[in-house]
């Protein structure tokens, strides 16, 4: 097939010399036409006017100039190399052809431009320009290699550079250049295939580090293209993992609406996501979870329940063979809880349908079992409720054997177990109740001991045991009423003779756990604060009034003698702090006066924020006030001696006056007037 050298691409080619076309191609220049020669015999006249001359002169003159320009802009014909016959054509029409093939700089047009030119002697006279464009060339043929290696087709690449010619200086290039593209490209690939490696398995930090490992490689195409992609598979990635992680958190919790919420977070991963496998596992173990949920509803024989939750069980868990089957076993124990014949049948017929390659034959198996075993256990629990009809001892008890028949495991046994329990209560309640009635005639008659000593005959776990016992505490409690409450009006009466400690004692003889022992505790703690109280008034008003003579420490120390179990404990505990608050205000008041006395801007300053620092409950905070107003002027006195001299010291000084001094507003005004002046 002919190739069209004829428009060659010359967009940012680099400008090359190209030879001209071959002179034997251009169109032969017309040959001048011959004189002519008029007859001698007819010889023209002409005219001699010199304005006929002139004016031929100016004709022809422009004619000759029209001629000449024509002749000059007028191009020769280029030839058309797809229509030249080779083996004939000069070098230079060669030349010129392979030039124009080259400028179109695809692997095939150069390829093309050297095997035109190199087809020629190595002793032809352009051998050397020929062999400058071969080299030229072949190195183009390299480098369009590595333009593909950098866009990413390392196959078109190195089938570029293979088509190098051998004979090529340029061609010793070739296999070290492919290995070096295919080093790179391994590498790039290692790297790619490591970083997708540590994303499933969802370690997006190292994978994040991995890739950035294709920035340097060497490869524009892995370095931009492939590096993106990998950035945009992490985050993506990472995005997964959260939702993952989110949907996980809220299968922990557990119940229906947080296992719903995880399988539709779970269902927003996409199939291109390297967490998609992952993803559907945990749909199938979230729809597991559900189909438990639903097995747990149906054990609580709620039929609705279990069969609204396994309509939630989305496709994707993949368990509709098991939903299938479960649907039909609920149907089936939902005619089973009938606890009849004829429902247990219609159950086993229902469950019969689940054939052997279902998912749930074995359960289903097992089902029909346990319901043929009920069949045949009703009619026993049936049998044993007729025996206790009569409800004799003997016939309770014939019941009771009967019913104990019926195997544990079996959905009969627990109801067997309730009335067996009902019977064994009735058997005991005959035995007992004989002695529970002779307690209650002995206590009517005042015998409260001998009462507590027959119902005591009535063992423990028999079901009147606890009436017994009921019964016999209140006797008890009788008997210790009788026994300590003269005990108990003596302390009274001791407490209300003002011998508060003797009653005290009396009281505490009453023990613990007796009827009257809560009652004797709350009057022995009261007495026991009124005691407490006429021991330790005097110690604390005889504090006081050393406090107000001004003995604080003195009342300090002999207020704290009152201990912390003591009534006026915490009263004492008031009046210490309160004393200390004073103390520390005094002291921080002379720790002020003492400052004041330097006399200095900044001593005075310190002993205003030292008075200030005395408490307003303290008894010292008047004084206080008075001293921070007379110091605040001595300050604003200070700082108007010193405004003559130096304005900024005397803002200084003025600015220490602090807002709740008197002297506050003064030195505000003060104030404003330096900074104006200044």
């Amino acid at each position: 097939m002919a190739e069209d050298y004829r428009t060659p691409d010359r967009r940012n080619q680099p400008a090359k010399r190209r030879v001209r076309p071959p002179q034997d191609s251009l169109p032969a220049a017309e040959s001048p036409a011959a004189p002519i020669h008029a007859p001698k015999s007819r010889r023209l006249r002409l005219p001699r006017s010199w304005l006929f001359w002139g004016g031929a002169t100016v004709i022809v003159f422009s004619g000759l100039g029209i001629l000449s320009a024509t002749a000059l802009l007028r191009l020769p014909n280029l030839p058309d190399c797809p229509a030249v016959f080779w083996p004939t054509a000069s070098a230079s029409l060669r030349l010129y052809c392979a030039q124009l093939a080259a400028e179109r700089r695809t692997p095939k047009d150069l390829l093309r431009a050297i095997s035109l030119v190199d087809a020629l002697p190595q002793d032809h006279p352009l051998r050397p320009e020929i062999n400058h464009n071969i080299q030229q060339w072949s190195t183009e043929m390299l480098a369009l290699g590595e333009e593909s290696f950098q866009a990413g087709d390392l196959k078109e690449a190195i089938a570029t550079a293979k088509k190098i010619p051998k004979d090529s200086s340029v061609y010793q290039q070739v296999e070290p250049k492919i290995g070096a593209w295919e080093a790179v490209w391994s590498k790039a690939e290692g790297i790619y295939q490591q970083a997708e490696g540590e994303l499933k398995e969802q370690n997006l930090r190292q994978a994040f580090q991995t890739a950035t490992q294709l920035l340097g490689i060497g490869n524009q195409f892995w370095e931009n293209t492939k590096y993106r992609e990998l950035n945009d598979l992490i985050t993506t990635t990472r995005l997964d993992s959260n939702k993952i992680d989110k949907a996980k958190g809220l299968s922990d919790q557990g119940g229906l609406t947080n296992l719903v919420a995880a399988i539709k977070l779970i269902e927003e991963i996409q199939p291109e996501s390297y967490l998609f496998s992952r993803a559907q596992d945990l749909i199938s173990k979230f729809g597991r979870a559900m189909l438990d949920l639903a097995d747990a509803a149906l054990d609580r024989r709620d039929y609705d329940q279990a069969l609204k939750i396994t309509g939630q069980i989305p496709d994707k868990a993949k368990l509709q063979n098991e939903i299938r089957d479960f649907n039909m076993i609920a149907e089936a124990h939902s005619q089973a809880w009938s606890g009849t014949v004829p429902g247990l049948e219609a159950a086993i017929v229902a469950v019969q349908r689940i054939k052997r390659d279902r998912p749930l034959y074995g359960k289903a198996q097992l089902l029909i079992s346990l319901w043929q075993a009920e069949i045949q256990d009703v009619a026993v629990l049936d049998r044993a409720k007729q025996l206790a009809q009569p409800g004799a001892a003997g016939d309770l008890s014939a019941a009771i054997a009967a019913a104990q028949r019926i195997p544990y495991g079996n959905p009969l046994r627990q109801q067997a177990e309730k009335s067996i329990q009902q019977w064994q209560a009735q058997i005991e309640t005959a035995e007992d109740q004989p002695y529970l009635d002779r307690a209650e005639q002995m206590a009517s008659s005042g015998n409260l001991q001998a009462a507590i000593s027959e119902a005591s005959r009535i063992s423990p776990g028999r079901s009147l045991y606890n009436q017994a016992g009921q019964r016999i505490d209140e006797w008890t409690s009788q008997i210790q009423r009788s026994q300590d409450q003269p005990q108990l009006d003596r302390a009274r009466q001791l407490a209300s003779s003002g011998d508060l400690a003797g009653a005290i004692r009396v009281a505490q003889q009453i023990g613990t756990g007796r009827a009257l022992a809560s009652e004797a505790e709350t009057e022995v703690e009261r007495w026991s604060e009124q005691l407490q109280q006429t021991q330790d008034q005097p110690r604390l008003v005889q504090a006081r009034q050393l406090a107000r003579q001004g003995n604080r420490e003195a009342a300090i120390r002999l207020a704290e003698q009152i201990g912390s179990d003591r009534a006026l404990y915490q009263e004492a505990q008031a009046e210490i702090q309160t004393w200390r608050g004073q103390n520390q205000g005094e002291d921080q008041l002379t720790q002020a006066y003492n400052a004041a006395r330097i006399g200095s801007p900044a001593m005075l300053a310190t002993a205003i924020d030292m008075a200030n620092q005395v408490p307003d409950d303290n008894s010292a905070r008047a004084e206080a006030d008075r001293m921070v107003d007379q110091w605040s002027y001595q300050l604003l006195r200070l700082a108007q001696a010193q405004a003559d001299f130096n304005l900024t010291d005397a803002i200084g000084i003025a600015n220490q006056i602090p807002a709740n001094s008197a002297a506050y507003d003064a030195a505000q005004r003060e104030l404003q007037a330096w900074h104006q002046r200044r």
